[in-house]
């Protein structure tokens, strides 16, 4: 295999990391742009993904779920998760903003997203309420963070509030709301999310054996770790028999370096671009869920309970304000805050494949054998971080 010609790696690299490139991206959009056809022929052959960077400022690459997929989805600014109401209300939103020209107001779109919405069983919605305004406000935010809505003037927290005067003033990126959509066929010719077809092979050897390569490529590719469990066992058998192959093209191509262990996989990148979570870290949230993993991983070696009570958790995560005491953020030795950051470090831990939520607590998954929090001398006054510091420490 040859090496990619230069600037396909850092094209590949950067449609992986931002699945829809516009003008906030120039340099990367241009690369694109000039290595188009090595890309399509790089995603499509391997990954069984589609690219289309037609338009002059947009590209878009269509991915699809490989084995291991566990979609984190949208939040609220706040960190809050969006709930089935809340995405329902993001889908009309975006419904809204495709019926509308190039600008549209606060005001049209809530008055749309109602009349629709009075339409729909199981969708309660009032203009009346505060609560259903305020759940409005944040759909509409998740429009701005897909790039599809621009606040262009008025205040969002105001009409959020209900103030009587408020509005709020959006641009429509009329080319990026076209490009959302990935599945296979337009949805509107689906009655339900289930009818919607999925990646079609011909049932032939080469057509099983494009799905193999496909769905190897995309858990190693898209996943922070790729157990055992995740691959059937015909995609287990192509992974050992194409290693050598897999690995050069990881590394040429994507610039990864594959790890092989007893419970799976793990394509790591040593430049920490292609990760939306930046862990460990020295955040406070961060650290707590590095020392939860920590605990765990010496819980399973000690021979503790697989299943680390909910209430225990948040006990060992309270203990640790006091043992960081004047480094962490105010609040944490309550027992809201202590709540909240145990929340908080587990839904890294989770989005990480680390660990897995079960009822009543949470055990751990083998990929956190792989870090550990380790002491190290005191930081020199000039530094403003823990005692404890916060390192990886890869088990052998």
């Amino acid at each position: 295999m040859t090496a990619p010609a230069a600037g396909v790696q850092g094209a590949i690299r950067s449609l992986l990391a931002a699945p829809l490139l516009g003008p906030e991206a120039p340099e990367a959009l241009a690369d694109v742009r000039r290595h188009r056809q090595a890309l399509e022929r790089f995603f499509g052959d391997e990954l069984g993904y589609r690219l289309d960077a037609s338009r002059p400022g947009l590209a878009r690459l269509a991915k699809v779920p490989g084995p291991g997929h566990e979609p984190r989805g949208l939040r609220t600014r706040s960190g809050r998760r969006f709930d089935a109401r809340r995405y329902a209300l993001v889908c009309l939103v975006l419904a809204a903003a495709e019926s509308e020209g190039e600008r549209t107001t606060a005001r049209r779109l809530f008055e749309w997203v109602a009349n629709r919405a009075a339409t729909i069983d199981g969708l309660p919605f009032s203009t009346d309420s505060a609560a259903d305004r305020r759940s409005f406000v944040q759909a509409v935010q998740a429009a701005e963070g897909l790039g599809v809505l621009e606040l262009a003037e008025g205040e969002e927290e105001r009409f959020a509030r209900g103030d009587a005067d408020a509005d709020a003033l959006y641009r429509i990126d009329r080319e990026r709301l076209a490009l959302l959509p990935t599945t296979a066929a337009p949805p509107s010719l689906f009655a339900t999310p289930e009818e919607l077809p999925a990646d079609a092979y011909p049932d032939t050897d080469e057509g099983r054996l494009r799905r193999r390569r496909h769905r190897v490529m995309r858990a190693l590719v898209e996943q922070p770790v790729v157990y055992v469990e995740d691959l059937s066992g015909e995609e287990r058998d192509y992974l050992a028999s194409q290693r050598g192959r897999i690995e050069r093209l990881l590394a040429e191509q994507v610039g990864l370096s594959l790890e092989v262990r007893a419970e799976g996989w793990v394509a790591v990148d040593e430049e920490g671009e292609l990760t939306d979570i930046a862990w460990p870290d020295y955040a406070t949230p961060q650290v707590a869920a590095l020392r939860i993993c920590d605990e765990l991983r010496s819980r399973r070696l000690a021979g503790a309970p697989a299943l680390w009570p909910t209430a225990d958790l948040t006990q060992f995560v309270a203990s640790l304000a006091t043992e960081y005491a004047g480094y962490w953020r105010q609040g944490c030795d309550t027992p809201d805050g202590a709540a909240a950051l145990t929340r908080e470090a587990l839904a890294i831990l989770e989005a990480l494949r680390l660990v897995r939520a079960e009822p009543g607590g949470i055990s751990c998954r083998d990929g956190a054998g792989r870090f550990a929090a380790i002491t190290s001398p005191p930081p020199t006054p000039r530094l403003s971080r823990p005692s404890r510091d916060v390192a990886i420490q890869e088990e052998l």
